[in-house]
This record gives C-alpha cells, sequence and structure tokens, in this order.
C-alpha cells in the first residue's frame, strides 16, 4: 500500500462539503463510515457558569488568516498544548479555553497500490468516492479558531501558548484580543482589537471614538 499522504494534500478547502449526520435513516447521510474525531472537549478551565466572559480581564484568540481545513488531530493538539500548560501553571479556576470549530467535515481518499502488477488488483475508478480517513473542520479566513479567558497577570504566559499552538496549524493565525474589561488593559495587551462579528480589526482611533459616544 502508499505512505499515508501528508496533510497540505487535504489542507485546501475544495469542491461540496460531505459531513457525518448521525440519523436513524442513512438516506439523510451524506458520508458513512470513519473513525470518530479525536476531539472530544471543546473547553477547559473553569466552567462559565461559575464566572462569566465579562468578568474575565482579557478574552484572547486565534484568527486564521485564509481559508483551510484543519485535522482534527491538530484541533486536539493544540488543545492539549494550551489546557495543559495553563492547568499546571496558572490552576483550573484562572483561566477558559474554548475550542470554536468543530470537526464535521469527512476526509476520504482513493488509495493506489504502487507495485507490478497492481493495475490487476486495484478498482480504478469503480469505487471514486474513496475511504474515509478521518474528520477535519471547514474554516474561513478571519475565523476564530480557538479564544482563552485569562486575568492580566496570565496574559503572557496564554500569548505564548497561543504562539506554539499556532505552529501545529496548517495555516497562518494572528493573536487578537477579543475582549477587554478595562480601557487601560487595551494598552497592555499589545495586541490589535479583533471583531469577530464584522471580521475585522479596529484601530485604536475607533475605539476611543466608540467609548467617548457612550461616556
Amino acid at each position: 500500500m502508499a505512505s499515508k499522504r501528508p496533510w497540505h494534500c487535504y489542507s485546501k478547502i475544495k469542491g461540496p462539503a460531505f459531513q457525518r449526520k448521525r440519523s436513524r435513516s442513512h438516506r439523510r447521510e451524506y458520508a458513512r463510515g470513519g473513525a470518530d474525531s479525536k476531539l472530544r472537549f471543546f473547553q477547559g478551565g473553569l466552567n462559565l457558569k461559575e464566572k462569566k466572559r465579562e468578568e474575565y480581564d482579557f478574552v484572547v484568540g486565534l484568527k486564521a488568516e485564509k481559508n483551510v481545513q484543519i485535522s482534527h488531530y491538530a484541533l486536539e493538539a493544540i488543545r492539549i498544548t494550551i489546557n495543559s500548560s495553563l492547568q499546571k501553571s496558572i490552576g483550573r479556576q484562572n483561566y477558559h479555553l474554548t475550542i470554536k470549530i468543530k470537526p464535521f467535515q469527512v476526509i476520504r481518499e482513493n488509495r493506489q497500490l504502487n507495485f507490478a502488477g497492481a493495475d490487476r488488483i486495484q478498482s480504478g475508478m469503480r469505487n471514486s468516492f474513496g475511504k474515509s480517513i478521518g474528520k477535519a473542520a471547514r474554516v474561513k479566513a478571519g475565523k476564530i479558531i480557538c479564544e482563552v479567558m485569562c486575568n492580566e497577570k496570565d496574559l503572557p504566559l496564554v500569548k505564548d501558548r497561543l504562539r506554539i499552538a499556532n505552529i501545529k496549524l496548517p495555516t497562518k493565525c494572528q493573536t487578537v484580543l477579543l475582549h477587554y474589561k478595562d480601557e487601560k488593559f487595551l494598552k497592555q495587551s499589545g495586541l490589535p482589537f479583533y471583531d469577530a462579528k464584522k471580521k475585522r480589526i479596529i484601530s485604536p482611533f475607533e475605539l476611543e471614538k466608540k467609548a467617548a459616544l457612550t461616556t
């Protein structure tokens, strides 16, 4: 059999989405079979019922720079990278991690045999839909992949863990500020403020103008 293909073969978004759906009627499923996602937990740290998003000093996130498909292995890797280090260093009570995307896309491949006489064995295009080999998440440019809520003293560590998590992803990401508790924290963060709904970075001039209108 051929060796395992590198992920850059599947990182580009091509064709329609084939999502696995669990239903009683198999006719409603776009793609069947395949292993379940490795990513089982989408949150870490303190529960949001105990401490709300607005009570944290900062909410920092990773913003995707281009359209890409991210493997469920990569999503699980960044969850472990961020969650395990923060839990050991600052404690579970001082942060909250959320993975914002979910791997529903079914990745398929048609493996080709590469030895003598292989054309007599393999089925060619008769099974062209391929075999399910894993799951991935389709991410558009400007989408927030994950976000971490933390306090002022823990911000340098959070920024460092997001930098390491970015290395494990198949696209370049920008670390952005999504929420801040007070105006003084905006300059201390050293990060651009990003509006996730409008998908654009807001300049300091716009933030000052908005603050003046509210006061």
